[in-house]
């Protein structure tokens, strides 16, 4: 019974030393993560798919137009404190972190971007979530160690929710709303 407490103890420790780290590494990027959006913001008005600025909408119409959640299909319960990064891919066809967060206790997550911090621009983009560590502290053996969805953004001034439907042997995904 003592083991099985410290087990219990120590699975606490780790998920709560896990969650502080990757908050501190969130809070750590947003600086970084404001000035690769804008870049990425400046990039998409200047090209030809770009929507008009007066299509656009102001700041407020574009922020938080990202959101994601993550539903445990095998507990049939939302998947809690799973680290997910936003990247989006630059005109050299590589991947540019936009900012990292940690699902809710709901398997939620939609604070990709800082306040006054424009949302998606029109491009191509991958949320990568780190599940691993999420089936690692259920005891539960999992095929995959971190899933990545790669996604288009054609209107930014559409929220953009995309799910994803986990357990240990397969996903799936979709746009959701």
């Amino acid at each position: 019974m003592r083991c099985a407490r410290r087990h219990q103890s120590r699975q606490h420790l780790a998920r709560t030393a896990l969650s502080v780290a990757l908050t501190v590494l969130l809070i750590a990027t947003t600086a970084a993560a404001a000035a690769v959006a804008a870049a990425a913001s400046a990039s998409s008005a200047s090209s030809s798919t770009s929507v008009p600025p007066t299509e656009q909408g102001d700041a407020t119409d574009t922020m938080q137009n990202l959101s994601t959640h993550i539903l445990d299909t095998t507990r049939g319960k939302p998947a809690p404190e799973v680290p997910v990064t936003l990247y989006v891919r630059a005109a050299s066809q590589s991947w540019t972190k936009v900012s990292t967060g940690i699902t809710d206790g709901d398997g939620r997550f939609r604070s990709f971007f800082a306040d006054g911090q424009p949302g998606l621009a029109a491009g191509v983009y991958k949320l990568h979530f780190d599940v691993g560590p999420y089936f690692r502290s259920r005891s539960v053996e999992s095929l995959y160690p971190f899933i990545e969805i790669v996604f288009t953004v054609a209107d930014p001034t559409q929220h953009y929710h995309i799910p994803l439907l986990l357990n240990p042997f397969g996903y799936s995904t979709y746009r959701g709303s």
